[in-house]
């Protein structure tokens, strides 16, 4: 009875208890629960709503888009890590505008967005089309032809839920963001900038106090040789007032970051190692000179490959040089052993050649046949057979042209897909031996591995002379016992440092290479200099990982071992005063380094003049530079604002040393000129403008501002980490 009235007493904790007890036995394990009730497991949170699967599919239109645009099929760590970031801003900025917008009565229907895209393609018809979805269709002409890529835009919906084609559909996805986007901000920042006013009193108050002076000036750095021995003094108490003034804007992390040092352990051939290669190469070459049957040659070599036959072009040959020996070279000689930057042998031979038409003109009619993978198709093989050699009769018996029977056979493509150039690169030598070999208007058809193709020769390009040639290569790498001493070294590295102090002290005593990265975000897939860190970063951000920790050791992709620490974890906020007071009293250091620096000069001005002090510190002294009170660093011939202050209290003709921020500055004041107003207060106001948006008056000022407003979760490492 005493354990019931315990149990009614706790009941509601109980059923608590027991309710996450049955969550977690029905979900597997009790860190399933976990994931329910924190952020641990969450990549993306703006403004408080998840954004995960937004942020992949919105990441994976982009690089659709910039597989589009650029050429490529694939892309570096670094071109990723781009991507990464510009996905991430987009989603920021799209969410700050569409706010901002609803707030004003102007947000986006769904409605608006369908008519924006039929706009936009429509603009492509006119006289100014749309730069976003005209860049679009460039790229896309670039692939599929321009007739090809209107077919295409024109009916870009019907794409959407097709396999195939899901990379174009992808890339006008992004393409359609980047115009919407354009078009909020244009709407946006068009009422904010207007809808700042400065008044006519204020603009006249900066007229009469925009002094200008006329100044000799020299600018001295204070890291020179001259002033080494100068030691500024920092107390605590100023770092702390110093931290307290700026915590809340320097020491205040938007977006959370790691200093990372590496160590680093390259994988290069030694000189055993490239002699046991080039030893490998000329033995095999010297077999290979032997032979008169390269196919047999293969099949000795354990490569039962065909020799490739296709017929190159001179342009076709990237490799410096090689271009070269293949087309100055006889039919039947040998290409000796060569190497390229120290990567690779080749040796190899020429042995045919031809002129011969770079592309060929055709005109298709395509009969798919079933498959396992395509049951819809409209004949069974044996009626797309029987219909193709039909087909073959009636156009070289000049019944009916190819032409003429396309409409009936397109299965829902365009008539202008059916006719196209196929060039010889890219296009399978059988297939292209028989076209040439077809005169302009006969018919040849193709068997594929899901239909029959007919095709009908139109024209061809003019002959050029092509050449015929087959090249081996061999890497130059490290062998496996220099790999494996490598990372027996790397290993023994790692086991003996405990702390990031002791990583660079160790690697400096052993002349292993360090190399330092700041303030690394959890996205980059560089560490300084260092390319392909992507698994050192994405250790760094690790949820156990903390200062002063030391990885395993990475092997990134053969190119070299690595051992990491991480030096400093900042993490979205404010910085205590612990984490940043090192930093601090550097900047403070140098600050009053500046300060020493202009009461040497000072000294030196009261013993000697100008041109004394100009020539002791080897510093040119620059006439008759005009300065502005209202304006900034770059109208102010690099003058900084903190001197400039002190520059306008000065007493003309005497020169004196100021302080910037970085610089100290010999001024000799020669003249003050009183501020005068401007036609229309337009140039005050222009200076009113940028001291409260910036210099440039542009739009980032505003949307950085509406960003760190913002409510962000930023934990996309779990992006790879999944």
């Amino acid at each position: 009875m005493a354990a019931i009235g315990a149990i009614r007493k706790h009941g509601v904790l109980l059923l608590v208890i027991i309710g996450l007890a049955l969550l977690a036995f029905i979900l597997g394990d009790l860190s399933n629960v976990t994931r329910v009730f924190s952020d641990k497991y969450t990549m993306a949170k703006i403004d408080g709503k998840k954004v995960d699967q937004e942020y992949s599919k919105r990441y994976e239109q982009n690089t659709a888009l910039m597989r589009l645009l650029q050429g490529k099929s694939s892309f570096e760590d670094s071109e990723m890590y781009q991507f990464h970031e510009m996905t991430w801003n987009q989603m920021l900025q799209e969410q700050v505008l569409d706010k901002q917008l609803e707030k004003l009565g102007m947000a986006y229907s769904n409605q608006m967005v369908e008519d924006f895209k039929e706009e936009m393609i429509a603009s492509l018809s006119t006289q100014q089309p749309n730069q976003f979805i005209a860049q679009f269709a460039n790229a896309l002409a670039q692939q599929v032809g321009p007739e090809n890529a209107m077919a295409v835009l024109s009916n870009i919906e019907a794409y959407a839920n097709n396999e195939q084609a899901k990379d174009i559909y992808n890339a006008y996805q992004a393409i359609v963001r980047f115009a919407l986007s354009a078009e909020k901000s244009q709407q946006y920042f068009a009422l904010a900038q207007n809808s700042v006013y400065f008044s006519d009193p204020l603009a006249k108050q900066l007229a009469k106090d925009n002094n200008m002076v006329l100044a000799s000036l020299m600018t001295v750095n204070p890291e020179l040789t001259a002033f080494q021995n100068l030691s500024p003094e920092v107390k605590e108490s100023e770092m702390k007032a110093f931290y307290k003034t700026h915590k809340s804007d320097i020491f205040t992390v938007q977006n959370r970051n790691r200093d990372i040092n590496v160590a680093v352990f390259p994988i290069n051939p030694t000189p055993a190692d490239l002699k046991a290669i080039e030893d490998s190469v000329r033995k095999d070459f010297a077999a290979f000179a032997q032979t008169s049957d390269i196919a047999a040659y293969n099949v000795a070599k354990g490569n039962s490959a065909a020799v490739d036959s296709t017929y190159f072009k001179q342009s076709d040959i990237n490799l410096p040089e090689l271009d070269s020996l293949v087309f100055k070279s006889p039919v039947g000689s040998f290409i000796e052993p060569f190497t390229y930057e120290n990567v690779k042998w080749y040796f190899g031979k020429v042995f045919g050649a031809a002129n011969r038409p770079d592309s060929v003109l055709v005109a298709t009619i395509e009969l798919p046949f079933k498959t396992a993978s395509y049951k819809e198709a409209p004949y069974s093989k044996k009626e797309a057979r029987l219909l193709a050699d039909s087909l073959r009769q009636v156009f070289a018996s000049g019944q009916t042209t190819i032409f003429a029977e396309q409409p009936n056979y397109l299965y829902g493509r365009e008539q202008g897909d059916t006719t196209f150039w196929l060039p010889e690169r890219g296009t399978m030598v059988d297939l292209y031996n028989n076209l040439l070999s077809t005169p302009n208007g006969g018919i040849y058809v193709y068997k594929a591995s899901s239909g029959y193709v007919v095709f009908q020769v139109l024209d061809r390009t003019q002959l050029i002379e092509k050449r015929q040639f087959v090249l081996y290569d061999y890497d130059i790498t490290a062998s496996d016992a220099t790999v494996s001493a490598l990372r027996s070294q790397a290993n023994q590295f790692a086991a003996s440092v405990s702390s990031n102090e002791e990583l660079i002290a160790n690697a400096a005593k052993q002349g292993i290479q360090v190399v330092n990265g700041q303030a690394v975000t959890s996205m980059a897939a560089t560490i300084g200099q260092l390319p392909n860190c992507r698994d050192i970063v994405s250790w760094s951000f690790g949820d156990d990982v903390k200062a002063d920790a030391i990885s395993d050791v990475f092997n990134i992709d053969r190119m070299y071992f690595a051992v990491a620490s991480v030096a400093k974890v900042r993490e979205v906020g404010e910085q205590k005063y612990k984490e940043v007071k090192d930093e601090i009293k550097t900047m403070l250091e140098h600050q009053n380094k500046v300060e020493l620096v202009a009461e040497q000069l000072n000294k030196d001005l009261a013993s000697g003049g100008m041109q004394a002090v100009a020539q002791k510190y080897s510093v040119p002294v620059t006439d008759s530079v005009m300065l502005s009170f209202a304006g900034d660093y770059y109208m102010n011939r690099g003058v900084e604002n903190k001197a400039v202050g002190q520059i306008f209290g000065l007493q003309a003709n005497k020169p004196t040393a100021v302080t910037g921020n970085n610089m100290a500055y010999v001024v000799n004041v020669l003249e003050t000129r009183p501020g005068q107003a401007t036609e229309n207060l337009m140039l005050e106001k222009n200076y009113l403008q940028n001291a409260v948006l910036g210099r440039e008056r542009n739009e980032n000022t505003l949307l950085s501002y509406l960003i760190n407003q913002t409510k962000v979760l930023d934990n996309r490492v779990r992006f790879y980490q999944k």
